[in-house]
């Protein structure tokens, strides 16, 4: 069941570049931008409206769902027989996000380079 989704492609591109610049992949950029403006994404959604890859996709997913950005829930449309569909959320608004990478990425630069912070 794909859903219409419709984006405010301004405010998805000006979140992407922060992402970029905060530390995040392209794909994990892409992902984190479109789940700003739409909760409730499955992975069908996200392949179709970003143009990547259902393997790229998950490897995102994986890896933003480790660092504990977004969380995925099980739900079933009809109640009965049938599969239950996997949908992705962001756990905190983007500002959190983006404030907590940049921290990540300047203890990173400090480690590479052996200063005390």
């Amino acid at each position: 069941m794909l859903i219409f989704i419709q984006l405010d492609s301004k405010r998805a591109d000006t979140v992407f570049a922060m992402l970029r610049d905060g530390g995040f992949t392209k794909n994990q950029s892409k992902i984190l931008a479109m789940l700003e403006q739409v909760s409730d994404v499955g992975l069908p959604e996200l392949t179709l409206y970003l143009g990547m890859s259902s393997s790229r996709a998950s490897e995102s997913l994986k890896a933003l769902l480790r660092t504990g950005y977004i969380m995925a829930m099980d739900v079933k449309y009809v109640m009965g027989k049938g599969r239950s569909r996997r949908i992705y959320r962001l756990k905190m608004p983007i500002e959190q996000i983006l404030s907590d990478s940049r921290r990540r990425v300047a203890v990173m630069i400090t480690y590479r380079n052996n200063i005390d912070p």
